[in-house]
């Protein structure tokens, strides 16, 4: 698994304040309901989602990691349920009634990744899935894949899974979405010295100050629209 994916759990926990009602680890129900809520907008994609327990698998660190299957063309998500150290303190931090809310946006950044997956390495739309100006040498599968494997298109792949999770909470709570935005861009910038390659908050920070009064509604393609957002807010934009 990829290890952007391995650091989203501990991103997303990191958002809200905290309060007298704190939410406790996620359960194996509140996760899979979480997965759920993705798999049926993925499906307006004609993607398939598969759940899987990760333990199973061996994994005892990711909370939510996916992959999408080459062959199958299925995006895999797997949760985790084992508390890793310091994630219980995390979910502390996030008040009860925003937890499933979270969880969906979390949810709902794996899915992205599979969708970008599918657009590279099966629909072969290197010029959807590349920054402007990217080298003409990774516009084929293995240039791609050797791309991605260097890290040269980390944060260029966080930035699109991060502006579909905030899209989601733009439309899934309408009326919290811009603070509950603006505590993922602030965790993605306050971890910066950490994580730099996971620094998407240049991104997000002009998205929130755009589309706070945009009238605009976020329908079913909203995988579609974090691609056009990707390029539109990139720094230097």
């Amino acid at each position: 698994m990829k290890q952007s994916c391995r650091r989203v759990a501990a991103a997303f926990a990191l958002l809200c304040c905290g309060c007298a009602f704190a939410a406790p680890y996620p359960t194996e129900g509140q996760l899979r309901a979480a997965i759920e809520n993705a798999a049926k907008i993925l499906k307006t994609e004609g993607v398939e989602l598969k759940i899987f327990d990760a333990q199973k698998f061996g994994m005892a660190q990711p909370l939510l990691a996916e992959r999408l299957n080459l062959e199958s063309g299925i995006c895999e998500v797997y949760f985790n349920t084992k508390p890793e150290n310091g994630l219980v303190q995390y979910f502390e931090t996030i008040a009860a009634n925003d937890l499933p809310v979270l969880l969906n946006a979390m949810a709902m950044h794996e899915a992205a990744h599979c969708v970008e997956q599918r657009e590279a390495y099966i629909r072969k739309r290197f010029d959807k899935v590349l920054p402007p100006g990217f080298r003409g040498d990774s516009a084929t599968v293995q240039g791609y894949m050797g791309a991605v494997r260097s890290g040269a298109l980390e944060t260029w792949g966080e930035a699109l899974a991060d502006i579909a999770s905030l899209l989601y909470l733009k439309q899934a709570a309408p009326d919290r979405w811009v603070a509950l935005a603006k505590g993922v861009a602030g965790m993605r910038r306050d971890l910066a010295r950490k994580w730099p390659e996971h620094d998407t908050s240049p991104w997000l920070y002009k998205m929130i100050a755009a589309e706070e009064n945009a009238n605009a509604i976020v329908n079913q393609r909203l995988f579609e629209t974090a691609f056009q957002l990707r390029r539109q807010y990139r720094p230097g934009n």
